[in-house]
């Protein structure tokens, strides 16, 4: 049995897949977007495309399948974002996890969800030694310090200081490769290890700058990945809001959703592309825009 198969269980009807491949094979221009729509369908975004192409059994299938991988995981990202956008503005980051993997596999087209998944699970097991460790002085503040050690100290993420702009940057598999990447990125990083530990971390989507924050009962405070994950205080971030000419607001400040931040990111690598003047990979992080922000979409 294959690999993505043992990993979802029976979760994919791998009979009706094949057919679906062939269908494919012979689509005209008139239904190959509702075939690849139904192909999508059936692959849970765990999956990689690129498995499930290989363990067809008729080789002249495999083979002729496998010019469509680029779409058909494009379709299965844009079905993804669909149900985060109905989903709306919450911010237990239940998708946000896939919806930043996704998105990397826009720029990192070999990652796979299981070795992403994987990295994140030992990040936070290295934490949560700690923890236990240091159970006897365990406070909130505690808790963010040995976060930040295990992420900045021990592993090396920190802000992309020479090469800000990279799109390299915005791609969570890329960043937990090379331990460099923007504030929104590394902030992520943060979320997702977090949420693993039950830390009560959020997303604060400041001007020019994304950060998060820790929400205990009793304690309450800012941390900046792209910098170390230092802990600092309100008044801080006021006083960096007002030196780049935004006036103090608590709407600064508020819990972002998994849909602030999924959008943010694209609005990023847009913008990135734009300057570069890559016309195609502008256009593909735009489409998939248009869909968290519930615009019409014309191509797959």
């Amino acid at each position: 049995m294959s690999d993505w198969k043992k990993y979802l269980g029976e979760s994919i009807n791998t009979k009706e897949l094949e057919k679906l491949f062939f269908e494919l094979d012979f689509s005209n221009e008139q239904n190959l977007e509702l075939v690849i729509n139904k192909i999508a369908e059936q692959i849970p975004w765990q999956t990689s495309v690129y498995d499930v192409v290989d363990d067809l059994e008729n080789t002249a299938l495999r083979i002729n399948s496998r010019r469509y991988i680029p779409i058909i995981q494009k379709e299965i990202t844009n079905i993804y974002l669909s149900q985060v956008t109905k989903k709306g503005f919450t911010n237990n980051y239940d998708d946000l996890e896939g919806g930043v993997f996704l998105l990397s596999l826009m720029g990192d087209t070999t990652a796979t969800y299981k070795d992403f998944k994987s990295n994140l699970d030992k990040l936070a097991l290295r934490v949560g030694e700690l923890f236990e460790l240091n159970r006897a002085i365990l406070t909130d503040s505690v808790r963010l310090q040995l976060l930040a050690r295990v992420l900045h100290e021990e592993e090396g993420f920190t802000g992309n200081q020479n090469n800000y702009h990279n799109p390299e940057n915005s791609f969570l598999t890329r960043v937990m490769k090379y331990r460099r990447g923007i504030p929104i990125s590394l902030s992520t990083l943060y979320i997702l290890v977090g949420k693993r530990l039950n830390l009560p971390i959020y997303g604060i989507n400041l001007p020019m700058h994304f950060m998060v924050s820790y929400e205990g009962e009793s304690f309450q405070s800012y941390l900046d990945p792209f910098n170390g994950g230092v802990q600092i205080s309100r008044e801080t971030c006021v006083r960096f809001l007002e030196a780049n000419g935004y006036k103090d607001s608590s709407d600064h400040f508020r819990k972002t959703s998994t849909l602030t931040i999924l959008k943010r990111m694209y609005n990023n690598l847009i913008l990135i592309y734009r300057k570069s003047g890559e016309n195609e990979k502008e256009e593909n992080f735009s489409q998939q825009l248009r869909i968290l922000e519930r615009k019409k979409n014309n191509t797959i």
